[in-house]
């Protein structure tokens, strides 16, 4: 299929593309979704990463990226522990009026990113606006078996943890599909930075299966100990 030819059209077909991720396919599968949104122009996430010897974007942030952000589920029956979503990597942003689309073209940068939390907590929102606009500032992706530490601690306070791994959570599908194409699902697990080191040099599913049996799994408690390696 093609992208809408003319501006009107398209500009109606990327933001029914966002609607559809939105208000469709998150609510298939994380349950309901909050009214609001975090977005990234409520934080000064971008000008900090455009600020940094990283950045590859030249002259002024694009204004498309403001609205970007992130949205929370809170626990369901089906999925009892709170989750919070990016929206907007998957925007079709690198496709132009009368381009050709298929089954395997990636939406945007395609895939958006997943923390599960057992509490309801800020400091997820926070993380993921701030990688968000790494991605976009650096015109760096993540990908699946990634590993990405971070200054200081995950949540800004005394948790162990300091960094996230990129793995795939079983529970749920790993991608859903678009209009404007494919789009990945990036579960981001918080770890130690012992259990990263230990991941790079035994893989992740043998960091995963650790986790699971001391029973966090795929959701990341912020309190938690480091596991036995």
């Amino acid at each position: 299929m093609k992208a809408p030819e003319t501006d009107e059209d398209f500009i109606q077909w990327y933001e029914d593309c966002w609607a559809d991720r939105d208000e469709v396919e998150y609510p298939k599968m994380f349950g309901a979704i909050d009214e609001g949104v975090f977005t990234l122009d409520q934080t000064d996430a971008i000008q900090a990463w455009m600020e940094s010897d990283l950045a590859q974007v030249e002259g002024e942030a694009d204004p498309n990226w403001g609205p970007m952000g992130v949205r929370a589920a809170p626990p369901s029956p089906d999925y009892p522990y709170w989750t919070y979503v990016t929206s907007g990597l998957s925007n079709p942003f690198t496709v132009a009026p009368g381009d050709e689309i298929t089954d395997e073209t990636p939406s945007g940068i395609g895939y958006e990113m997943v923390i599960h939390t057992p509490e309801q907590a800020k400091w997820p929102v926070f993380r993921l606006l701030d990688m968000m606009a790494y991605n976009l500032v650096t015109m760096r992706a993540f990908a699946l078996n990634h590993r990405y530490p971070v200054e200081g601690t995950l949540d800004g306070g005394d948790s162990k943890l300091g960094g996230f791994v990129f793995v795939r959570d079983p529970s749920r599908p790993d991608h859903f599909a678009l209009p404007s194409g494919k789009v990945q699902l990036l579960t981001l697990v918080g770890v130690t930075k012992n259990e990263m080191a230990f991941a790079r040099s035994n893989g992740l599913d043998k960091l995963m299966e650790k986790l699971v049996t001391a029973g966090t799994g795929y959701i990341t408690h912020p309190d938690r100990e480091e596991v036995k390696l």
